[in-house]
């Protein structure tokens, strides 16, 4: 059943049984559990919100009027919000939508080329050290109200102890649209499956030219060459080794601003990534079938070869733009854990893949790489080496990676 309304929201929601997010997540992840459900409705919605907008995540502010959307799979449902008159044809999508998925849309006031305009004036703000300017992330909401903004009590106190609300005030005279600033740590590159080999997988530990601790990323081609990915942070010229040595190849070209790196690698990808712990000792890996763009409310996993994999993962923010490190990157998307008794990430995870099921677990779509951890410093629990854990990440967007880079996933 489907409604179409604006200014109201419909929650008519399908009937799930209660469990503990976490719990159901590892079950999903595993596939031997009834809430694989879950991602197969996760699945639906998502193509039912590439059908809405027709453009990956980084582009969707060129759609005239589009604001933003959220999915819930845990019900089947997907929220827009639309700036202005919904057209026509996206009104007849949504009626059109599969059995046992319900919509709803809601008047948005601010379209996302708006908040992304007045996001990307903040980062100038922040970038030319601008009076009172302490923001280290600023991204818009999906509902199109307005912006949030992150900012660390200690970058405030610089400017006399700035409080919330006085950090809303001058993003929002800033940005010219109403801005909510939250309090936080600022995002920490997170710059260890120990020693692969060709064909190589994405999730492993690379050692950095300058002697650091990464994890691969996804492996594909780029014309006739084999390669792999990593974050920029880690290195943008030099040799890329494994954890134990062995040369993986050397950084053959980078973009800062989307914190990548591409390693022309010597033999093939394998077109998988390591699943697991980081001990994973049995070399267990899963396949990687194509790309998908991201959506507020998907469920993702991240594997890092510092915590191993993490599938309790929750979007909760696209369109992000955050200092890591001293650099501004923009269009980050945001994922945090829905169990407390696991992480997000780790330092050490950089790099690392950013993955959603796309059949209920047997095969995984690529979403992104693993730029930095943000949120809440956590206990790291099992770790390959002393570290620093969060509850939330930040990653960058695969679709964006794959058009600068010309590349084909393995």
């Amino acid at each position: 059943m489907t409604t179409v309304l604006i200014g109201a929201a419909l929650l008519l929601l399908l009937p799930t049984a209660r469990a503990d997010a976490g719990d159901s997540v590892r079950a999903i992840h595993r596939g031997d559990g009834p809430e694989t459900a879950v991602l197969a409705r996760q699945e639906i919605l998502d193509r039912l919100a590439d059908e809405i907008t027709r453009v990956p995540e980084h582009e969707r502010s060129l759609v005239p009027g589009y604001a933003g959307h959220t999915v819930d799979p845990q019900h089947g449902h997907l929220d827009l919000y639309w700036h202005g008159t919904l057209p026509d044809h996206l009104a007849k999508v949504l009626a059109a939508a599969p059995t046992g998925i319900t919509t709803s849309v809601h008047r948005a006031p601010y379209s996302l080329r708006e908040l992304r305009a007045g996001r990307d004036r903040l980062v100038d703000a922040a970038e030319r050290g601008e009076e009172g300017a302490v923001w280290t992330s600023a991204g818009p909401m999906a509902d199109g109200s307005g912006l949030t903004v992150g900012y660390t009590p200690d970058g405030a106190s610089r400017h006399g102890d700035a409080t919330a609300d006085e950090v809303s005030a001058r993003a929002t005279a800033i940005a010219g649209v109403p801005v909510t600033a939250v309090a936080g740590t600022a995002s920490t590159a997170t710059t260890t499956r120990h020693s692969d080999a060709s064909p190589w997988s994405a999730g492993a530990e690379l050692t950095t030219p300058g002697n650091g601790w990464c994890t691969s990323g996804f492996g594909g081609w780029r014309g006739t060459t084999a390669v792999l990915l990593t974050a920029s942070h880690c290195g943008t010229s030099g040799t890329y080794r494994t954890g134990t040595g062995t040369v993986v190849g050397p950084a053959t070209d980078s973009d800062t601003g989307l914190d990548t790196t591409v390693i022309s690698v010597n033999g093939t990808p394998s077109g998988k990534y390591f699943d697991g712990g980081w001990d994973n000792a049995s070399g267990y890996a899963k396949r990687v079938v194509g790309a998908g763009r991201n959506n507020v409310g998907d469920l993702v996993c991240a594997s890092g070869a510092m915590s191993g994999i993490h599938c309790s993962l929750k979007i909760t923010a696209t369109d992000v733009a955050a200092e890591v490190n001293g650099q501004w990157r923009t269009d980050l998307d945001t994922a945090t854990r829905t169990d407390d008794s696991t992480v997000a990430v780790a330092k050490g995870d950089s790099g690392g893949p950013v993955i959603a099921s796309v059949n209920g677990g047997a095969d995984m779509q690529a979403r992104g790489i693993i730029s930095a951890g943000t949120g809440n410093p956590v206990v790291c629990g099992s770790v390959a080496a002393p570290t620093t854990c969060w509850d939330s990440l930040r990653f960058v967007p695969i679709a964006p990676i794959v058009s600068k880079f010309g590349l084909s996933l393995a």
